[in-house]
């Protein structure tokens, strides 16, 4: 019996691999102590406190973390 993989398949397959990929990235950041508290306080060097998501001047905390994420190559 053959079995064939479909584009789905394929395609699930191709996500699996970037992922793999990034959770190995992310793991690395893990391992060597950088959190989320630390992108945190990183972020929030170059923007003020918003009272909201932000408006690109302000960040809440979960933005000022995403700014350094993106600073140190963990996300584009």
């Amino acid at each position: 019996m053959t079995v064939t993989k479909t584009r789905l398949d394929e395609k699930a397959d191709e996500l699996s691999a970037s992922l793999v990929s990034e959770i190995n990235e992310i793991g690395m950041g893990v391992l060597t102590g950088y959190t989320l508290a630390d992108a945190i306080r990183e972020g929030s060097t170059v923007t003020d406190q918003a009272y909201n998501w932000g408006n690109g001047d302000t960040a809440c905390a979960l933005t000022a973390g995403v700014i350094a994420a993106k600073a140190r190559g963990y996300i584009s």
